[in-house]
C-alpha cells in the first residue's frame, strides 16, 4: 500500500508544483489537491513503523519488559 501511496504523492507533487497561476482566493481546485497531499502523507506517517515493531507483529517480542 504504501508504494502506491508514495505514487500518488509524487504524483500530486508534481501537480502542485506545475499549477498555474496566478492563483484566484476563490480557486478550489489548489486547497482540495494539498488537503489529499497531507491526508497521504499523515498515512504514510502512520503506516511506517521501525523495523523493531514489524518484528513484535511477526511473533518478536514487542518491547524489552515483555521477556520479564
Amino acid at each position: 500500500m504504501s508504494a502506491y501511496l508514495e505514487r500518488k504523492l509524487a504524483e500530486l507533487n508534481e501537480e502542485i508544483r506545475t499549477y498555474p497561476g496566478p492563483i484566484a482566493r476563490c480557486d478550489q481546485h489548489l486547497p482540495a489537491l494539498l488537503e489529499e497531499r497531507t491526508r497521504i502523507m499523515q498515512e504514510l506517517a502512520h503506516e511506517s513503523c521501525p523495523p523493531e515493531a514489524r518484528w513484535g507483529h511477526d511473533g518478536g517480542p514487542m518491547n524489552d519488559k515483555q521477556g520479564e
